[in-house]
C-alpha cells in the first residue's frame, strides 16, 4: 500500500511538471526611457514618470498608473510601437 501511495505521488509530481508553462520572454528589445532590454522576461517592471517607451518586441508592454503594475493602464505600446506618458510601472505581456 505504501509503494502504491509513493507511485502514484510521483506520478502526480511529474505530471505537473510536464504541464508548467516555462516564462516566456518577449524577442527583441524594449527600451524604457532610454535603456535598452533585450528580450525581457514577461511581468512586471517599475518605471519612473513620464515614461517614454520604445516597443521593439513582438510583444505588448502595458504603462501602469501605480506600482507593482496596479491601478489603470495609461498607455498599451504594441510591437514597433512608442509612446509617452505618465506611470510608474509597466508589465510585458
Amino acid at each position: 500500500m505504501r509503494r502504491r501511495f509513493f507511485a502514484l505521488v510521483l506520478l502526480a509530481s511529474a505530471g505537473m511538471l510536464a504541464l508548467a508553462v516555462p516564462a516566456q520572454a518577449a524577442t527583441g528589445v524594449l527600451v524604457v526611457n532610454g535603456v535598452p532590454h533585450e528580450n525581457p522576461q514577461r511581468g512586471c517592471y517599475p518605471a519612473t514618470s513620464p515614461v517614454f517607451v520604445e516597443n521593439f518586441t513582438n510583444s505588448t508592454v502595458l504603462v501602469h498608473s501605480a506600482a507593482n503594475c496596479q491601478g489603470p493602464v495609461t498607455a498599451q505600446v504594441g510591437p514597433e510601437q512608442s509612446v509617452e506618458t505618465f506611470g510608474t510601472s509597466y508589465f510585458v505581456l
